[in-house]
C-alpha cells in the first residue's frame, strides 16, 4: 500500500495545493496516533506571503524538497567531535 504523499513533506519543501497554489512549508502538527506522521502543515503563500494552516491531504504535489549540506563544518562542530 502507497503512503500518502503529505508523510514525505517536510519543512523547508515547496509544495503544491489548492490546484494552482504553491507554498513554503514552515511547519506541521503530527496527529494523535502517530506524532511523527503530518496532519496539518502551516504554509507560506509564494506569490501573496499569507500564512495559513492546510490539512495534509490537501497536499497534491511536491514542487521541490529543501535540503541542507554543511560545506565547511564550524570550529563547533569540530570541538564537539573531539569530545
Amino acid at each position: 500500500m502507497n503512503e500518502p504523499l503529505f508523510f514525505k513533506v517536510r519543512p523547508g519543501d515547496a509544495v503544491l495545493y489548492e490546484k494552482d497554489q504553491i507554498g513554503k512549508v514552515l511547519s506541521f502538527v503530527g496527529c494523535s496516533r502517530d506524532s511523527y506522521a503530518p496532519s496539518l502543515f502551516q504554509i507560506a503563500n509564494v506569490d501573496s506571503g499569507e500564512i495559513h494552516w492546510i490539512l495534509g491531504e490537501e497536499v497534491t504535489d511536491i514542487v521541490s524538497e529543501y535540503w541542507t549540506t554543511i560545506k565547511k563544518p564550524s570550529t563547533f562542530h569540530k570541538q564537539i567531535q573531539q569530545q
